[in-house]
């Protein structure tokens, strides 16, 4: 049975405040805010739902905010925020939580974090973050855009070739940030190309509803997210939904979930990025941070609840090092290492009117770009231990020209050709001759040449 909106809250008790409106969290998930909440009314109302024959599930703490999640007629999430006095109540009628317990997870594979390099031949954009545990399974990160026309056989491939032979590619689980889709396109084509050797064992998110009015969410976006939805509706493995606060265990991984679109509510989202769920990943004692997209909203908001949780080894710069978090948002991160997932030439023209890249950038001892390579980073964490996989795409110049506008000069084409050399490029990885490129002259034939 689907519950009408809101009609849900009927099925437990409610708390005893006053509260604004329901939203719609998508898949029957439904999000009710109370104002004027405090420690001890939420400690109270749990006590109230175990009266009503609810079972506390998982209780967890970040920073003072208050989390808790319950089963019974209903599944009941709790997110208690100081900062504001906000009790968020999310209801749901299926069991959609992640694992909660702790996992052992031996093996002979060092876990190691890996920034992939999204083919970059003809967009800037696109991200997908990679993790391999200790039993050779993987976790990743979102996947790329579908001008990034062979990614998803090049994550098959980077996976295959980290797998024993004989075994099959294990994905641990598959997280998707938010469903732009420079983030979605390549899961998609993945999941309908790739899995003939691959067990997926779930996925993780808390997508936005298809049917929510944002501003920068144009035809294309949505319909492409709706297509998305229905295929993981339909793939043979579970869907997990995230929920801040919210603590969940996968092989040697520990996640804390710090954001999601929940959390902009009773505020309208105006940009589609401030949909995406952050989460804080811990593995052999080192923290990565994954804001996805998160852009100011999602960033104010978790500046204002957090203060020591966000601090951590590893940063994935938002949105690509766009519109992004705040300066004061990477002061609190404070990573030693950052990594950018965007190409050298966007990167180059966006760090002089981007203040919040700099201060991640000043903050930090190293950074990254993952269109010179895919970044290699053992865990734990020492900065002596990162590398760089050699650069595996180039942009080709004729064909960006003619879908985004984009012009260089031939002396900047030159220099990002001696660049991406420098990071281990070769000219086979070229789909044109370099003559065509226009910054190489042909090298001419002599004499006895064949």
């Amino acid at each position: 049975m689907n519950y009408p909106e809101s009609a849900i809250f009927n099925a437990f008790p409610k708390f005893s405040k006053e509260f604004t409106g329901d939203y719609n969290c998508r898949e029957n998930c439904y999000l009710r805010l109370y104002k004027n909440a405090d420690k001890k009314s939420f400690f109270s109302y749990i006590e109230k739902l175990k009266a009503d024959g609810f079972e506390v599930i998982q209780q967890n703490e970040i920073d003072g905010n208050l989390f808790a999640v319950l089963g019974g007629k209903v599944f009941v999430t709790l997110f208690y925020t100081p900062c504001d006095s906000i009790l968020r109540v999310t209801a749901s009628e299926e069991n959609q939580n992640p694992n909660f317990d702790k996992t052992d997870c031996s093996g002979k594979c060092q876990t190691t974090f890996y920034a992939f390099e999204n083919d970059h031949t003809l967009i800037d954009c696109g991200m997908c973050l990679i993790v391999q545990c200790p039993d050779y399974s993987f976790f990743i990160v979102d996947s790329g855009h579908y001008f990034q026309f062979n990614d998803n056989d090049r994550i098959y491939k980077f996976m295959r070739e980290r797998t024993p032979a004989g075994q099959k590619v294990v994905v641990n689980g598959w997280m998707i940030t938010h469903a732009h889709t420079d983030h979605i396109s390549k899961l998609s084509d993945f999941l309908k190309y790739n899995t003939n050797d691959v067990i997926i064992e779930g996925f993780y998110q808390n997508l936005l509803d298809g049917a929510y009015e944002c501003e920068d969410w144009n035809t294309e976006e949505r319909e492409m997210s709706i297509k998305f939805f229905k295929i993981l509706e339909n793939y043979p493995a579970p869907v997990y939904k995230l929920h801040t606060g919210m603590r969940f265990y996968i092989r040697n991984l520990t996640f804390n979930v710090m954001s999601t679109h929940e959390d902009i509510y009773p505020k309208a989202i105006t940009d589609y990025n401030d949909s995406s769920c952050v989460v804080m990943m811990e593995a052999e004692g080192s923290k990565v941070f994954i804001p996805g997209d998160a852009a100011v909203d999602a960033g104010e908001v978790m500046e204002q609840r957090f203060s020591d949780s966000l601090k951590c080894d590893i940063v994935q710069i938002a949105h690509h090092g766009h519109t992004g978090l705040s300066p004061r948002c990477y002061e609190l991160l404070g990573a030693d290492l950052a990594i950018f997932p965007i190409t050298r030439i966007m990167f180059d023209e966006e760090l002089p009117r981007k203040e919040a890249n700099r201060r991640a950038i000043a903050i930090a001892n190293k950074y990254y770009i993952t269109s010179d390579g895919t970044v290699v980073v053992p865990l734990p964490y020492n900065k002596e231990t990162v590398t760089a996989l050699p650069d595996e795409t180039f942009e080709d110049f004729a064909k960006i020209q003619r879908i985004w506008r984009y012009k260089y000069t031939k002396e900047r084409k030159a220099e990002l050709y001696d660049i991406f050399l420098q990071h281990g490029g070769s000219e086979d990885a070229l789909l044109l001759p370099t003559s065509y490129l226009g910054f190489i002259e042909p090298k001419p034939l002599l004499e006895d040449d064949d």
